[in-house]
């Protein structure tokens, strides 16, 4: 009898822990960070709320769901942060969010990358960001081009171009 338990208990820590670890963000000390690369403007943003579920062992369990408000836009101009919370820019009354799914997280040399659907303004598009995970820390940038969102339009693609950086630590 007391042999069984054991082999019932072990068996259902070892399936337990084949599962990907839900992760609550710790939303105080994350930081997400952009520039605008034309225009050498630098911002932030606040807010994020996410749902990460992240096995670093068998990454096909895990996902990634985030969103953070356009409200919180920071670029240290008043005027400047009104104006891209406003209609002709990111029409934060309408779209309140911008907000990212994973559909895949693979491994590479340097992290992991995490393939998904970005969306701004109503309008969805692929991005991969490349991460890494250390200390219960999440680390990361991509790239969004501001075109692709129909957020402000140049005849240059490389002239929308947004450097997004985060760092979102979980408990």
């Amino acid at each position: 009898m007391k042999k069984s338990f054991i082999t019932l208990t072990l068996g259902l820590l070892i399936g337990l822990s084949s599962f990907a670890q839900s992760m609550k963000i710790d939303a105080e000390n994350t930081k997400v960070s952009f520039k605008v690369v034309k225009d050498d403007v630098s911002g932030t943003l606040t807010g994020m709320e996410a749902t990460i579920n992240f096995d670093v062992n068998d990454l096909s369990k895990s996902s990634i769901k985030g969103s953070v408000p356009v409200s919180t836009i920071s670029t240290g101009n008043k005027t400047r942060d009104g104006h891209l919370q406003a209609e002709d820019y990111f029409n934060a009354s309408k779209f309140p969010k911008m907000e990212f799914e994973s559909s895949k997280i693979e491994k590479t040399e340097k992290g992991f990358v995490m393939s998904g659907k970005m969306t701004i303004k109503g309008v969805s598009n692929d991005m991969r960001i490349n991460f890494t995970f250390e200390n219960n820390t999440f680390e990361g940038k991509g790239i969004i081009y501001t075109n692709d969102f129909d957020l402000a339009s140049t005849k240059n693609k490389d002239d929308s171009k947004v450097l997004v950086k985060f760092t979102v630590p979980v408990k």
